[in-house]
């Protein structure tokens, strides 16, 4: 199933949320969505990613371009990650990296307090 990419601009934190699956042929709407987080540098974004089926290398990318960039200007980043994307992120080493959230709830808790 192709992904369904939103974005919803809170006062506090803008939350992009990924259903489906995330590949390459997803890629460029997804950075559409990152490059727009990018420039608007919001103080935290949740990237929920609890309906992600499946991810791939490229989507993994994106990842780490946005916790790159956003994180180096000085924005806060949480992801929400699903049972595949935790399984991912471990497997690449990668869990220790990025902040994560059970829920875009307490993503929003974290990235207030």
């Amino acid at each position: 199933m192709p992904a369904s990419i939103s974005t919803d601009e809170r006062p506090g934190a803008w939350v992009l949320t990924a259903r489906g699956e995330l590949d390459y042929a997803d890629c460029a709407n997804f950075r559409s969505h990152v490059d727009r987080v990018l420039r608007a540098m919001p103080a935290a974004c949740i990237v929920d990613l609890s309906g992600i089926d499946y991810l791939d290398s490229s989507g993994l990318g994106l990842l780490l371009s946005l916790y790159r960039e956003y994180g180096s200007a000085g924005g806060k980043l949480v992801l929400v990650a699903s049972e595949t994307v935790d399984g991912i992120l471990d497997i690449t080493r990668l869990d220790n990296l990025f902040d994560t959230a059970d829920d875009v709830e307490s993503a929003l808790a974290s990235v207030e307090g």
